[in-house]
């Protein structure tokens, strides 16, 4: 490593346009390089330093802006001759100074909210702000923002200070390299990857909640000659501290200002509620009333529910002199599902009266459930579609969708909405949802309508949040970039999706596609080494039949049909893996990837027989694979081989055999993992092109495309009759999804769960009375049957009285290892051991994780506080296997009381 060089410079910051003195002290004589630098090179040039440090005069120029880096490197030349007796070491001594630049000519100085006392809500209010120092002819602008001062405190959030920002100092954006370092010991550092990045599963969160946060923005205001302006915000129903910052900019300069100001109403009414609440819950709302300014007298207080939403009890009277405060507690109830309302009209002396409004909602305390009836309809027949099909499900938010196909349990619309209800969000699931939604124009006229304009955002979504999990060796993470956690399978699944995309205009950067294609030809290496970033490996249990072997063929078969779509495919490459290696390859898709991609390079003769290859495979079945199953590989191989029939027509008849046995098949969409959904939409709409449209009426009507019908229990007053008119027979897929009215019961098949909840000291909580503000540990325990590796989701929703403080982890537990290898108790080790989890995340009305279950029982947890007094239904965990839906566990529901303070 080299020595360093002292290198000092002035102790305050220097003027614009002039020169400063640097002193060099490096360790010994030699030939300095002096760079001037800040994101880029701004000077450069050569000095010679006697023993014992020579001052450089060095120029200021424009270019520096708030300062520059200067960067000394000394070297002493290498002894040509070679002596040996006294032979010349070459030696090198670096060292940087920052040299900050005055820039108190371009600080404007602002000030805002200057005389404001407190201010009212639910009013228009006038902000003063004045800018003074502006430089002369230079219009000055500003924009104003007031943020919830108690929102900026949880988050500590720093008031934005723009004048460091642009003139303060910035790190250093350039490297040095030399070849000088060729005669030095390398240094072999790397710099680290930082973890980011992440993503949400578990299901849609509240569509409200009660707390409201307030965030103004003024847009930009030009302020006039004097430097003076009244900027108008609207000030909704808010009671605290509101933070004003205001950032002012002119050609050349710029500023800021933050201040507090306060906005109450005389007299204070603050009601808390809980976050939702659900069907049968009982809530004790808290109305605290301050009378901080208001004149003494009786008050009169209000609470009037609307919706599923209700405040039981008349109007209530309270005395309050200045300066006293009441605290009242009102029931607050939910009767059904839906946003709701609560009133809240404090009236008192002097004509005092606030209106305030609160939004909740009440939701299910137990997930939706789905189910999908498939039947043949004959030629002239008539079905009925009636109230009953809600039976056992509450009416309010249940739907039932009606649709027909010519291809028997091939009904995109189930299919469909089945995918964009899917609640998880990995990256497999994140592009099973999204790649169908690329061919909702073609399954327009089976849905009988037009694209939903909603799609493309969608898909552009799904394509950034997908972006974001990639890391620079064109590899995609699972949950987020870099977590190594993906296989390489599903890489070139990515891949594919991305690709798709890019071709019908979607926003893919070329770069992004680049590193795409560069992991995959890393991937595509069978026998070579690779240092793509994901995971090879597989883990094996007795009776597993998947090995690394066989990830790593069907991960190559898959990446070479990526690149050969895109033009990138090495032709030699593909031609041996179908010579050398397709015979062995077991899984009927790969196969059939090789033969489309034989297909796309011009080599029709062995795209053929890969083809014939893959025919024969299907049927295969491994258990190891979590993406696999027969479904899946017939789907996909009558999709790959539809797809390669545009080149080598002779392939047709395979896919008419392919469409009868799949057809026999007659999957149900409420049954299929992600992967089977997305293959059978590729199937529908490759055969969908052929198979042409049904002829259905629909209430006596005439004729036509079948009309995709949604029906709520509020539009299915009546029956809604649906007739063939076409002349053979049609398939009709009726899906119904809801929430139902009882409980489901405790279920588990695969995996089992458990639910336990605790005081802090390890003891268990007492259901029927946790104390307002006491907190609780909550424990859910996942275990599987056998050996084999689960890919779990853990759902665990809140009962309505309680919100989430924190998740617990590895640390928190029993016997956590430290990063040195030590192990340690946690705080919370009568837990036991707490699981490491791909991800974990705290909502509003729920706790998601995701973790992989293998060999035993896993317990992940985190601390709830009870909030909101009341009585609430305490809902059971659930656990599902993300990639096989009828693989799942459920807990038994109960009920929680929270007992006031």
């Amino acid at each position: 490593t080299p020595d360093m060089v002292a290198v000092v410079g002035p102790a305050e910051p220097i003027k614009a346009g002039g020169s400063v003195e640097i002193d060099i002290r490096p360790p010994f004589a030699g030939e300095a390089q002096i760079v001037v630098a800040t994101d880029r090179v701004l000077s450069m040039k050569t000095e010679t330093i006697p023993e014992g440090g020579k001052k450089v005069r060095v120029r200021a120029d424009s270019d520096w802006g708030a300062g520059a880096y200067v960067l000394v490197t000394v070297m002493t030349p290498r002894d040509p001759a070679g002596r040996r007796d006294t032979p010349v070491v070459p030696r090198r001594a670096v060292g940087v100074a920052y040299v900050p630049v005055d820039m108190g000519e371009r600080k404007l100085e602002v000030t805002v909210g200057e005389g404001l006392g407190a201010l009212r809500p639910r009013q228009q209010i006038e902000f003063p702000i004045q800018v003074a120092n502006a430089p002369r002819g230079e219009k000055v602008r500003v924009v104003l923002a007031a943020v919830d001062e108690g929102i900026l405190q949880l988050t500590k959030y720093q008031t934005p200070d723009p004048q460091d920002h642009y003139f303060g100092r910035r790190a250093l954006g350039v490297d040095i390299r030399d070849d000088y370092g060729r005669l030095l010991n390398p240094n072999l550092g790397a710099p680290a990857n930082p973890r980011q990045g992440g993503d949400s599963l578990g299901g849609e969160g509240l569509t409200v909640v009660p707390t409201k946060t307030v965030a103004l923005w003024s847009g930009v205001v030009a302020l006039d000659g004097r430097g003076r302006g009244m900027i108008p915000l609207t000030v909704p129903d808010f009671n605290g501290t509101l933070r004003l910052v205001a950032v002012a900019w002119s050609e050349t300069a710029l500023g800021s200002d933050g201040e507090e100001v306060i906005v109450r109403d005389p007299v204070v009414a603050d009601l808390t509620l809980p976050r939702f609440l659900a069907p049968g819950d009982e809530a004790m709302a808290t109305l605290r009333l301050d009378n901080i300014e208001g004149a003494p007298g009786a008050y009169t207080i209000t609470l009037a529910g609307s919706g599923p939403i209700g405040a039981a009890g008349q109007a209530r009277s309270v005395t309050l002199n200045r300066g006293q405060s009441q605290t009242l507690r009102i029931p607050v109830s939910a009767s059904a599902l839906g946003v709701g309302k609560l009133d809240l009209t404090v009236a008192g002396p002097g004509d005092f009266r606030v209106v305030r409004a609160f939004d909740i909602e009440s939701r299910a305390p137990w997930l939706e459930v789905t189910d999908v009836t498939l039947a043949q309809q004959g030629r002239g027949q008539t079905f009925a579609l009636t109230p009953a099909v809600f039976d056992g499900l509450r009416p309010d938010g249940a739907m039932s969708v009606v649709s027909y196909s010519n291809l028997a349990g091939l009904a995109p619309a189930p299919l469909l909405d089945s995918l964009s209800r899917y609640p998880y969000g990995c990256t497999e699931q994140l592009v099973s949802v999204a790649m169908p939604l690329l061919y909702a124009d073609t399954l327009a006229a089976e849905l009988g309508k037009e694209r939903d304009r909603k799609i493309t955002p969608r898909i552009d979504e799904a394509i950034t949040r997908v972006l974001d999990r990639q890391s620079p060796d064109g590899a995609f993470g699972l949950w987020r970039a870099g977590d190594g956690a993906a296989s390489p399978w599903l890489g070139a699944y990515t891949a594919d999706f991305l690709q798709r995309a890019r071709r019908q205009g979607h926003p893919v950067p070329a770069q992004a596609m680049e590193d795409v294609y560069r992991g995959l030809r890393a991937v595509a290496r069978l026998d070579d080494f690779n240092n793509v970033a994901y995971d090879f490996s597989v883990y094996e249990w007795p009776g597993n039949p998947d090995n690394d072997r066989l990830l790593r063929s069907r991960a190559a078969a898959y990446a070479l049909y990526v690149l050969a779509k895109g033009g990138k495919a090495d032709i030699g490459q593909v031609r041996y893996f179908h010579d050398a290696r397709l015979s062995k390859e077991p899984s009927p898709l790969a196969r059939a990837q090789i033969g489309a991609a034989l297909a796309y390079l011009g080599d029709r003769a062995r795209a053929k027989s890969a083809f014939r290859l893959a025919e024969g495979a299907l049927g295969y079945r491994n258990s190891g694979d979590y993406y696999q199953s027969e479904i899946r590989d017939l789907a996909g191989v009558l999709a790959l081989a539809s797809e390669a029939s545009t080149v080598e027509p002779e392939l047709g008849g395979l896919v008419e055999r392919l469409a009868r046995r799949l057809e026999a098949e007659r999957p149900r969409a409420d049954e299929l993992m992600t992967q089977e959904q997305a293959q059978l939409l590729f199937a529908a709409d490759a055969l969908m092109k052929q198979a042409g449209a049904v002829q259905v009426s629909f209430n006596g009507g005439s004729a036509g495309a079948m009309p995709r019908y949604e029906a709520t229990a509020a539009m299915l007053r009546t029956t809604a009759q649906f007739s063939n008119a076409g002349q053979g027979p049609v398939w009709r897929t009726v899906s119904t999804t809801g929430a139902p009215l009882a409980a489901p019961a405790a279920a588990q098949n695969g995996l089992s769960v458990t639910k336990r909840l605790y005081r802090l000291d390890g003891g268990v909580a007492d259901l029927g009375a946790i104390g307002q503000g006491d907190r609780v540990v909550i424990a859910i325990t996942g275990a599987p049957d056998g050996s084999r590796l689960y890919p779990t989701a853990i759902v665990d929703l809140l009962p309505a009285g309680l919100e989430i403080e924190s998740i617990l982890g590895p640390a928190d537990g029993q016997g956590a290892e430290r990063w040195d290898g030590v192990r340690i108790d946690g705080p919370f080790s009568w837990l036991g051991r707490i699981a490491s989890t791909r991800i974990a995340e705290k909502r509003d009305d729920r706790f998601v994780a995701a973790l992989d279950l293998q060999g035993g029982p896993q317990t992940v947890a985190y601390v709830a506080r009870a909030v909101t007094p009341g009585r609430y239904t305490l809902p059971a965990a659930m656990i599902e296997d993300m990639y096989r839906p009828g693989v799942f566990a459920r807990g038994s529901v109960g009920a929680v009381t929270v007992t006031a303070r």
